[in-house]
């Protein structure tokens, strides 16, 4: 579920957004990075990273029509 929040970009401007649903707010998700082992053939290994979606700030803009409501 996303929650509406309002943020201020520029002192004294509020702009409401939404909470990003794939990182639930936190900006970092967990992925899968390749580890080079010569013996074993190598692994997949857990590391986090910026969220694809929101570009790491945890929220994003509201469509354009519910910006207009």
């Amino acid at each position: 579920m996303q929650y509406r929040m309002k943020i201020s970009r520029r002192p004294g401007v509020w702009e409401e957004v939404l909470e990003c649903d794939e990182c639930e707010g936190t900006g970092t998700v967990t992925g899968e990075t390749f580890r080079i082992d010569y013996d074993h053939g190598g692994y997949l290994t857990s590391c986090k990273a910026d969220c694809p979606t929101c570009n790491g700030n945890g929220w994003v803009h509201l469509p354009e029509e519910e910006d207009a409501d």
